[in-house]
């Protein structure tokens, strides 16, 4: 349902690298090791047999519960998408996150090359931007695309858990196809300019 609120549009996954694609197998291994380390201490502590049965039997079950919540949530989040209509790009990032960029407020878009990046923050000055003018909005995963904005950015807002954010010049954020994302979104652009096609003329 909240997928189907993002509008339609052309849609574009955010899952393929993205934290959420390792967050099941690494709450299944945080949470064996817990229960290996959790279910010894328990033996240890716990004198009377009937208490440490029952506490046995509620840390599987809060390691089951935590296992089945890491997979509902990566079903739910597999299906959240940026859509690119013909007004405007929806930037969706999990459930809390969203980011509506009229395309009339976007000047460029440009594809962040992680490569030779120490710790991942080089792109700042390959692209000649400084932190504090950037609204990250992929936290945990590298962000693969970078939009400006124009100085005015009339219409275009971000919320966080649905309380408005302040937008900062460039906005940057986490794509599976940040070159398909990247062309779509200039060709798109009022004033966005396509080759013509060869005249009859010009193909004799």
């Amino acid at each position: 349902a909240y997928a189907r609120r993002l509008g339609e549009g052309q849609r574009f996954a955010q899952q393929r690298g993205s934290w959420m694609s390792v967050l099941v197998p690494m709450v299944v291994f945080s949470q064996f090791v817990d229960v290996l380390i959790a279910q010894g201490v328990i033996h240890v502590a716990a004198a009377a047999q009937a208490h440490r049965a029952l506490l046995h039997g509620l840390l599987l079950f809060v390691s089951l519960w935590m296992v089945v919540w890491a997979v509902a949530l990566r079903s739910a989040t597999r299906h959240i998408d940026h859509v690119l209509d013909a007004h405007a790009l929806t930037l969706a990032i999990g459930f809390k996150q969203l980011c509506r960029l009229p395309l009339a407020a976007i000047a460029d878009v440009r594809r962040i090359d992680h490569k030779d990046s120490l710790g991942g923050k080089g792109w700042f000055e390959r692209h000649d931007v400084r932190p504090r003018d950037v609204t990250v909005l992929s936290a945990l995963d590298p962000p693969t695309l970078l939009i400006a904005l124009k100085n005015d950015a009339a219409g275009a807002w971000w919320t966080r858990n649905g309380a408005p954010m302040r937008l900062k010049r460039w906005v940057a954020v986490y794509a599976d196809k940040p070159d398909a994302l990247r062309a779509a979104v200039a060709a798109a652009l009022p004033g966005a300019i396509t080759p013509a096609p060869a005249s009859p003329q010009g193909r004799m």
